[in-house]
């Protein structure tokens, strides 16, 4: 039995491309100067949070492609590197997703270890909870956002988090 169907492919890679560009719109509107502050009472910076992307990018081309991606460089990064890398993981995630036979995404994978609810599921299930853990982050960046343009120095329960879409299909 398959477990995907065209348009279950074609709808993940439409969301996914959507979240992409409203994460790149994010990191390029954000102030440079601002870049590493830790506002809103969190541990992490903006930058650390930009980062945070590729790593969900990357997760999600793991995930399709069945191995392990290489490490990212080191380093304190600029937006600039940021976005590159950002963009270079989309493109591998994306070429792995159109790639991916229809048969594989059935297939039962042992999860990363960041998807932590379970240690193996279907690639197709997996595949939606990393983007849905990608769109939560986009969330918690867009909350730095808003402290930024809002004025800042807010604390974080001045800021009402978004309840991220949990009725996302899981699989097909």
């Amino acid at each position: 039995m398959v477990f995907e169907m065209l348009f279950v492919r074609q709808a993940y890679s439409q969301v996914l491309a959507h979240e992409l560009k409203k994460i790149v719109r994010m990191l390029r509107a954000f102030p440079v100067e601002r870049f590493d502050d830790r506002t809103l009472g969190c541990a992490d910076s903006a930058r650390e949070l930009a980062v945070d992307f590729v790593h969900h990018v990357r997760r999600i081309d793991e995930i399709a492609h069945g191995r392990a991606a290489s490490p990212l460089r080191p380093g304190l990064r600029n937006r600039g590197e940021i976005l590159l890398d950002l963009e270079t993981a989309y493109l591998g995630a994306h070429a792995a997703l159109i790639t991916l036979p229809a048969l594989r995404w059935g297939d039962v994978v042992a999860a990363p270890a960041e998807l932590w609810p379970c240690r193996q599921a279907r690639r197709g299930e997996l595949l939606w909870m990393a983007l849905r853990e990608l769109i939560r982050h986009d969330r918690h960046f867009a909350m730095h956002m808003r402290g930024i343009v809002h004025g800042g120095g807010g604390t974080r329960r001045e800021v009402a988090p978004v309840r991220v879409m949990d009725e996302i299909a899981i699989g097909a």
